[in-house]
């Protein structure tokens, strides 16, 4: 004969746990009714709040020494970053071509996007912010005061780790003039 594993009846343990469910649900819609005007994730994008600020200076000096290693890398092949467009996209292209950095080391090919960063925001007169929003804290571009971003330290990092093989120059060019098309003023740029 086998030991009965439980003394309750059937009938009682489903309505119990539908009462238990049903509680549980009335308490989660009781309070997330209040905390959803707060910031839910139910919002709709055009709610999220966004906090821009002035790069740190933790910041600063991450980024010239993520530029510093992109320069030392540009010295393997006798050049250095100039701040020239076609000069520095051209090495950076080098740099990738001749496999200096392995696809997955993202903190050198994130230090390639603060370099082509620097180009695009000489080239569309942007500056480095730091973006946060509910994602997280980001470096980005943005144009003057504008809510026009930029994110270009992963432009070459999430494409190369996937193993696309496109060309700087490319993302340099298809960034430049999707953007230029956003900026105050466009007309002017055409």
């Amino acid at each position: 004969m086998v030991a009965q594993l439980s003394t309750s009846s059937t009938d009682k343990q489903p309505a119990m746990s539908r009462t238990f469910m049903l509680a549980l649900l009335l308490l989660l819609l009781s309070y997330g009714t209040t905390a959803w005007p707060q910031g839910s994730l139910w919002e709709q994008p055009g709610d999220i709040e966004i906090h821009i600020d002035p790069l740190s200076t933790i910041d600063q000096h991450f980024m010239g020494e993520q530029r510093a290693k992109v320069d030392n890398l540009a010295g393997r092949l006798g050049r250095r970053l100039t701040g020239n467009r076609d000069r520095d996209i051209e090495t950076l292209q080098m740099i990738l071509d001749r496999n200096f950095i392995s696809r997955d080391d993202t903190l050198s090919l994130q230090a390639m996007g603060i370099s082509l960063g620097d180009l695009i925001a000489k080239e569309l007169r942007m500056n480095w912010v730091v973006y946060q929003d509910r994602a997280g804290r980001s470096r980005a571009l943005q144009y003057r005061n504008e809510p026009i971003y930029l994110f270009p330290i992963t432009m070459i990092s999430r494409r190369y780790e996937a193993g696309n093989n496109r060309p700087i120059t490319d993302i340099y060019n298809e960034v430049v003039t999707a953007t230029r098309k956003k900026l105050p003023g466009a007309s002017w740029w055409q």
